[in-house]
């Protein structure tokens, strides 16, 4: 019998352990990236430059190999309409094509959630076509507004007005130039989550967690700083949060897969802000959960990739501890100096530290959640413990930096 190979699209530090759940299950793996000096490249069996997004590259690929692929997965990676398509081509059960693009599309997911009859933001698609009526299509609308570019990930090129902001008309101008299509709508106010499910190979639905996202808003750009998990929201609103999930996931008729939602819990009760059909990103369910609860969300996702029933118990928290990350905020400029970063590592509590940057490196203004500095990952056995042992780290190490 030929063994058996799950793709693994992308190859960035998100991706090793996923690679590395495969493994321990038998499986090989053939990893998928645009860049060859990837870093989960040395981890793969069989590695395949292409760039994540090129579906039909990556159909053409499967034409010719003779690997006996057994699943395919998205997880920490934007990309599942690869994935859906990959499945509909080898016949593998997974999320439709259609349904990846639709919740991939910021624009035309509002439109589904509004036809089904989900609440939803005053919004305006604005595009090239209508840019010439923007003062009257943004005439009613209510403040605060917040413009997205419709399929970007990470809160790259958002950025949050309020009534008395004169840049609001030439920043939708300058995001039309670069995307030709943005999404303008009123922002929703409350505490953000992370809802996080998965439908197994049989169609039942399970709820997975709901991770608490901190988030700060200084100059109009929406950055996260952090994580908190389990949730501190009560139970009797975590089972809205999963209810929801369930139900919107019933109504896209995703049968099969990861369903992933980030919400606003509002004066109004729960709202969806967007909804993918790859695993989270963010560290999330690949160290932050696992190191808080023991839940193995990636050995769940897998076995549901290549078509087999994974036990409950992988989403059971049999740890119950606290988990919580966190950034460090230098000054912009390039790096002169790091220090603290190896002792930081070594507080008990600290699970893992994610670096990003190196001597010589510049650091930019901190206007999305992808210009973050580093992933401080903490666990303990009580939140204010988790957090304690956080806010040491970050103490612990010291950048300088140089204006450019």
């Amino acid at each position: 019998m030929k063994e058996k190979y799950l793709w693994v699209i992308g190859g960035g530090e998100l991706q090793i352990p996923l690679i590395k759940e495969a493994n321990k299950l038998g499986l090989k793996t053939v990893v998928s990236d645009y860049n060859p000096e990837c870093v989960a490249k040395k981890y793969a069996d069989v590695f395949v430059e292409i760039d994540i997004f090129d579906r039909n590259a990556h159909i053409k690929y499967l034409k010719s190999c003779d690997f006996n692929i057994a699943g395919v997965l998205a997880a920490g990676i934007d990309a599942p309409e690869t994935m859906a398509a990959m499945n509909e081509y080898l016949g593998l059960k997974g999320v439709s094509l259609k349904t990846a693009l639709l919740v991939k599309n910021k624009d035309q997911f509002r439109l589904k959630l509004k036809e089904l009859g989900y609440p939803v933001p005053e919004f305006k698609i604005i595009t090239q076509e209508n840019l010439g009526q923007l003062e009257t299509l943004l005439e009613k609308m209510p403040y605060p507004l917040i413009v997205k570019p419709t399929n970007n990930s990470a809160s790259r090129d958002m950025k949050i007005f309020d009534k008395n902001s004169n840049e609001l008309q030439n920043f939708i101008k300058n995001n039309i130039q670069k995307y030709k299509l943005v999404l303008v709508e009123e922002m929703f106010e409350g505490e953000e989550q992370t809802v996080e499910c998965l439908v197994d190979i049989n169609g039942s639905f399970h709820n997975g967690f709901i991770t608490d996202r901190k988030f700060t808003f200084e100059n109009g750009f929406p950055v996260e700083l952090g994580l908190v998990h389990p949730t501190e929201l009560p139970l009797n609103t975590q089972e809205e949060l999963f209810g929801l999930a369930k139900q919107v996931a019933h109504d896209l008729e995703i049968d099969v897969g990861a369903v992933k939602l980030d919400t606003i819990t509002t004066k109004n009760g729960p709202r969806i802000i967007e909804l993918t059909v790859r695993h989270s990103g963010g560290y999330d369910c690949q160290y932050l959960v696992p190191r808080s609860t023991g839940k193995n969300i990636l050995k769940a996702a897998i076995l549901t990739a290549i078509g087999e029933v994974f036990e409950s118990e992988l989403l059971h928290d049999n740890l119950h501890r606290f988990g919580v990350t966190g950034s460090i905020w230098p000054q912009t400029g390039v790096i002169t100096k790091i220090t603290g970063l190896e002792e930081a590592k070594q507080i008990e509590g600290v699970e893992e530290i994610f670096f990003r940057y190196s001597l010589g490196d510049t650091i930019t203004p901190y206007i999305d959640c992808a210009s973050r500095v580093a992933f401080i990952i903490c666990s303990a056995k009580s939140r204010k413990e988790a957090n304690d042992i956080l806010n040491k780290a970050i103490q612990t190490i010291q950048i300088e930096t140089q204006a450019v």
